[in-house]
């Protein structure tokens, strides 16, 4: 994800702030990498319980 994130970056040249948001259906698993996401959208958030 950080090299995408760089490619992105440079592709675009861009010098707006990239927040990596990741959409699943179940939640993300707390790992040693779930560090670098700044947040993520469950299916609870898009279609409440």
């Amino acid at each position: 994800m950080r090299r995408f994130q760089g490619a992105f970056e440079q592709v675009t040249n861009t010098r707006s702030a990239i927040h990596l948001t990741f959409v699943t259906t179940a939640g993300l698993l707390q790992n040693k990498y779930s560090g670098i996401v700044q947040s993520e959208v469950t299916l609870d958030d898009l279609f409440g319980k």
